[in-house]
């Protein structure tokens, strides 16, 4: 696969969910477009530009990152941040700790923070999710 088609299904993994802010989020998401990708070998940190015409989430800041994904050919797993600044989607970094980010990922399995390994980002694995401390306000 593509880092494109990669960073849609993390995208998608990250936002699932059913609350409000998520919705908007995912709003935002389908009408952002990509302003740059930075590519280097441990991962790519990927920059949207969201329209004005797309309403904003009531927070300032969220990081969105309990979403672990493991690879194929991949010694540890990959880490997946999704950034809010000012209510708006920011930017996506995915990156590994050891070894080189591939330039065709294959999802050998994905899991949020508590919950078991499933063989990719599925509708099985979104539907455990659980949302509750990481749209915890601070």
């Amino acid at each position: 696969m593509t880092i494109e088609e990669f960073e849609r299904q993390v995208i998608a993994g990250l936002l699932a969910g059913d609350h409000p802010l998520l919705d908007a989020l995912r709003a935002q998401y389908a009408a952002a477009s990509v302003r740059d990708r930075e590519v280097n070998t441990r991962g790519f940190v990927t920059r949207f530009d969201v329209p004005a015409s797309a309403k904003p989430i009531d927070r300032k800041l969220l990081h969105l990152d309990d979403l672990q994904i493991e690879l194929d050919g991949v010694k540890t797993p990959v880490d997946a941040s999704l950034h809010v600044l000012n209510g708006r989607l920011r930017s996506l970094e995915c990156f590994v700790y050891d070894g080189a980010f591939p330039e065709s990922p294959s999802i050998k399995s994905a899991w949020y923070y508590g919950t078991k390994k499933h063989a990719g980002i599925t509708r099985e694995l979104m539907k455990e999710r659980d949302l509750e401390e990481i749209l915890e306000e601070e």
